[in-house]
């Protein structure tokens, strides 16, 4: 009779050879997840301190822009409260960045929503002078129409630079509204839901801290020292050594 010899590779693995894979293959996927795990928590911890710098470095310069520098010698970064209302535009708790100067108090900027833009929230932080008068505004995020609503930005148009020295004579004051109803401010061309939405937020954070200035100012400060020394950290090595700034020149 004909003998015929198996070949290796007909032959198939039993039940027990694939649990083995399987049970390896597992075991490498597990290890590998372990490893990206910890590869993403070492860079987040590396960064995380870096990025809290980054954050208020752009906050400091924000603040510089809505209130002139001269006018405190506080770290203002450092120095804030928080307040909760619904001219805020928000339940969420918010803060104002305190200006002093020799310890008085020159201005505070306060964080506030415009919760009915045209497509969503509008971020806003608004700087009010102990006279009451405005002192500056600025957009910290938005998702406005790009060519249209995005000029409430200052890099696109500067509409925003508009309430500087505004003041509201009272909470119903008529002036403070878009031009096509009668107010002082301009709407933009196909665009009128995003200027609204902004005035409306300004005027109510603006009637809300006139308000309540006296009552806010006795708050404790909610902010550290930890702020500042982040942004000094993140200052110092840009800093040219003296040596380094002979060649400059």
């Amino acid at each position: 009779p004909k003998i015929t010899k198996s070949n290796p590779k007909d032959v198939k693995p039993n039940s027990s050879t694939r649990v083995t894979a399987m049970s390896k293959n597992s075991k490498i996927l597990a290890a590998f997840a372990i490893s990206c795990t910890l590869v993403v928590g070492l860079v987040n911890e590396l960064t995380k301190e870096k990025i809290k710098a980054q954050e208020q470095l752009q906050l400091q310069k924000t603040l510089h822009s809505i209130i002139s520098p001269e006018r405190y010698n506080n770290g203002i970064t450092n120095d804030c409260i928080e307040m909760t209302s619904t001219y805020l535009g928000t339940s969420d708790t918010q803060k104002g960045y305190i200006a002093r100067l020799n310890n008085n108090v020159q201005a505070v900027a306060i964080t506030a929503i415009a919760p009915d833009g045209y497509n969503g929230n509008i971020e806003l932080i608004i700087a009010v002078n102990m006279d009451e008068s405005v002192s500056g505004v600025r957009v910290l995020k938005h998702q406005e129409t790009p060519g249209l609503g995005d000029k409430i930005e200052l890099r696109k148009s500067d509409w925003i630079t508009t309430f500087s020295d505004k003041k509201l004579l009272s909470q119903n004051d008529s002036r403070w509204a878009v031009a096509k109803e009668n107010g002082m401010f301009d709407q933009f061309t196909g665009a009128t839901i995003t200027p609204r939405a902004v005035i409306k937020a300004v005027k109510n954070a603006v009637h809300y801290f006139n308000s309540n200035k006296a009552n806010l100012l006795t708050q404790p400060n909610v902010c550290n020292s930890e702020a500042l020394d982040l942004i000094e950290d993140e200052i110092k090595p840009k800093q040219s050594t003296p040596t380094q700034e002979k060649e400059n020149d």
